[in-house]
């Protein structure tokens, strides 16, 4: 039985680096082909390819990065049964929700993983993450995830929340998608492997500014945002998407001059409902956009991209409220 063949992406972060047995310093690895050594059981169990994107650390990562990655995966699918990408844990969240736009159709998974310690560490996570990943590019799973310790979480709804190896990522409002604990455990809500088009629409607006609220904040700061003319805002507002009553003169004016304006939950499990008090109607009437149960991280990235996607308030709105990905409950 042929190996299945996995195309490994890396793009940066901390599972590329080792430390030097000598200095004791963390240095980036020599070629990529190292990881094989680090790697012996797999050698048997698939086909690994190698690619380099780019080496950056995860805080340095672009939407040009986004793009280069899509393209890449794009122009590699067809000779893969799964990819791997290798990226640092800071934005992993961030690109993987971008992937799952930019890349619709897909019928193979693609998984993210990174590490808090170089892969050489004996008492670090690399080299288990990096094996989770591999085996998770090998099931029946058809989308974009993270995985990072024993889990697999849907990409755009995962979050990084702590710095421990096992509970890195969490996904808080679904289930993770696969579970590596004892034996493989597949959840039925994931997309499984079947055959699609693949459509590659890797675009992205970066003009796109995020404010959270807190209780006394100036309003000069959202008037100097107004000023600088973004062409997208996400507001992450408390609970279900309550905003102080002084506000709302300025969403009047932002949604006057045409800039969408998304509204996101402060809260890591709830969701925004802009029909549960009188003064969110108001919003709706305003043409304020709902996250619904987005992570702010995906509402961010969705918004960046559904802007190159259309020019019509009415479609922007149908593109951000509709579940694409799997990153929203309808």
């Amino acid at each position: 039985m042929a190996r299945p063949r996995i195309a490994l992406l890396y793009v940066g972060g901390s599972i590329g680096m080792k430390v030097n047995q000598k200095t004791g310093r963390i240095e980036p690895i020599e070629s990529l082909n190292e990881i094989h050594r680090f790697l012996p059981e797999f050698q048997k169990e698939v086909a690994l390819k190698f690619f380099s994107i780019t080496n950056v650390g995860s805080s340095d990562i672009t939407p040009e990065h986004w793009i280069d990655i899509a393209q890449a995966i794009y122009k590699l699918y067809d000779h893969f049964d799964g990819f791997v990408i290798v990226h640092g844990s800071n934005t992993m969240s961030y690109t993987a929700s971008a992937l799952s736009f930019a890349l619709q159709g897909l019928s193979k998974p693609v998984v993210l993983t990174g590490a808090l310690l170089p892969i050489n560490d004996l008492t670090g996570d690399g080299r288990m993450n990096l094996i989770f990943a591999i085996r998770a590019a090998q099931l029946d799973l058809a989308e974009v995830c993270i995985v990072v310790g024993p889990h697999v979480f849907r990409g755009n709804r995962a979050k990084k929340v702590d710095q421990s190896f096992l509970s890195t990522f969490d996904s808080p409002k679904i289930p993770p998608l696969v579970d590596f604990s004892v034996e493989v455990e597949l959840h039925p809500h994931r997309i499984v492997r079947r055959k699609r088009t693949l459509e590659c629409k890797p675009t992205f607006d970066s003009d796109v500014v995020m404010l959270t609220l807190n209780p006394g904040l100036s309003q000069k700061y959202f008037d100097a945002v107004l000023a600088s003319k973004p062409h997208g805002v996400v507001l992450q507002a408390y609970g279900p998407g309550m905003l102080p009553q002084d506000l709302f003169p300025w969403v009047r004016r932002v949604t006057k001059t045409g800039i969408p304006i998304v509204i996101t939950s402060q809260l890591l499990r709830g969701r925004v409902d802009l029909h549960r008090y009188r003064k969110q109607l108001v919003l709706e009437q305003l043409g304020v956009i709902s996250g619904k149960d987005m992570t702010f991280e995906c509402a961010m990235v969705k918004l960046m991209w559904a802007l190159t996607q259309t020019s019509t308030p009415r479609r922007l709105r149908e593109l951000m409220e509709k579940n694409l990905a799997g990153e929203l409950t309808e």
